[in-house]
């Protein structure tokens, strides 16, 4: 079996390798992978036929100021698949890459089975897409429970498989010792600030989040601050970093090495009593690490106004759209300025209890104690093989 598997960014490639993973758990003989990906799947033996990193862009005004580049590679990646004739096209999120590029495909080789993982939310905003991609997209895999019925409703298959949070390690003990004691930390609190892992994101949040933060700073100034920042960016982001409280722990690869860095980075998530954050996935992270959370997050204007205008629901928390609460406090758009994070960073240090509840809820809810996501999803691939090589 052969399978093209399309990742557009660092969870992408995360859910790429663990579904590799997974696949050489339940096969005999493993399948062969090409496609683009980052160092997880590279690493795992997937042959990348250019840079994952040129594909991770978001918003509308940030896609269109790079349509020229990005047309170019989807062109290739469609020529690509064409030449391989893999059993299976996966595609990883991203779906305006990812999209344009199965429709493509399918149009010019309907032999080609195409199973998208993560479910566009159709439930938050744009649901006529779960009716479009039905002409294109085979098998969906879906990260949340209440995903399925979308697309069930429109006759595309999807599973919920589980989300990888509830598969990752978190850190031990011993790894949370040696990092307080590298950093001289003891009882006082510990404040983790996240503003995300593109370059522009962090243009428009790390000068609002470290406004608030010396806010925080000035309230209770015993706190320490850690800001862990991703191997693709950390150099961009040291030029931010004269806004933050100045003895703020700049996290980076540059100082441990990787391996160490990521143990690290596990270690503060774990000995952080809050975290300000940018809006994502990362919510789940902090949920699996009982770390309360206070979330902010802005976009280009254009992109914003035209989100604004297309979406359905009232929060985009994971957390909060897993549970059905509002626990976790969100400063978007017009509200994301550093006196309302700051107010809501007190408050929630005061009073986390609900959010506490939330976290375990939303772990059993996303599959801990069960399977593993990565050997559901593995199935899933599968079994669109073997109903495919059926038809």
């Amino acid at each position: 079996m052969k399978i093209f598997i399309i990742a557009g960014e660092d969870s992408g490639d995360k859910l790429g390798s663990a579904i590799i993973d997974g696949l050489r758990e339940v096969t005999d003989v493993p399948p062969k992978f090409v496609g683009i990906g980052g160092n997880g799947m590279i690493s795992r033996g997937l042959e990348s036929i250019f840079p994952m990193s040129e594909l991770s862009v978001m918003g509308f005004v940030e896609i269109a100021s790079k349509y020229k580049s990005l047309k170019k590679r989807l062109n290739q990646t469609i020529s690509s698949i064409l030449d391989e004739k893999p059993d299976i096209l996966l595609t990883i999120d991203a779906p305006e890459f990812c999209f344009r590029v199965a429709k493509k495909v399918k149009l010019l080789n309907k032999n080609i089975a195409v199973a998208h993982y993560v479910a566009p939310t159709v439930w938050a905003w744009r649901s006529n897409r779960a009716k479009q991609i039905s002409n294109f997209i085979d098998q969906i895999l879906a990260l949340f429970p209440f995903e399925p019925r979308y697309f069930h409703d429109v006759g595309v298959r999807c599973d919920f498989v589980g989300h990888p949070i509830v598969s990752e390690t978190l850190a031990d003990e011993e790894s949370v010792t040696e990092f307080k004691k590298v950093y001289s930390l003891t009882d006082e609190p510990v404040i983790l600030c996240l503003p995300g892992s593109r370059k522009s994101e962090i243009d428009r949040l790390m000068p609002v989040f470290g406004e608030t933060l010396e806010k925080f700073s000035n309230a209770l100034p015993n706190a320490r601050f850690i800001l862990p920042s991703t191997p693709d960016v950390y150099e961009y982001s040291k030029k931010f970093l004269d806004c933050m409280p100045k003895d703020i722990i700049f996290l980076t690869p540059e100082k441990f090495g990787v391996e160490k860095y990521l143990e690290f980075k596990k270690a503060s998530f774990k000995l952080s009593h809050l975290a300000l954050a940018a809006s994502g996935t990362v919510s789940l992270e902090l949920a699996a690490n009982n770390t309360p959370m206070v979330i902010g997050y802005d976009m280009n204007f254009l992109s914003r106004k035209i989100i604004g205008l297309m979406l359905k629901i009232d929060t985009v928390n994971l957390v909060n759209l897993v549970t059905g609460n509002r626990n976790i406090p969100e400063c978007i758009g017009s509200n994301f300025n550093s006196e309302k994070l700051f107010l809501e960073m007190v408050r929630v240090y005061s009073n986390n209890l609900n959010q506490i509840k939330d976290f375990k809820t939303t772990m059993d809810l996303l599959g801990i104690n069960k399977e593993p996501p990565n050997v559901r999803a593995a199935n899933s691939l599968l079994n669109l093989f073997e109903n495919f090589k059926t038809v």
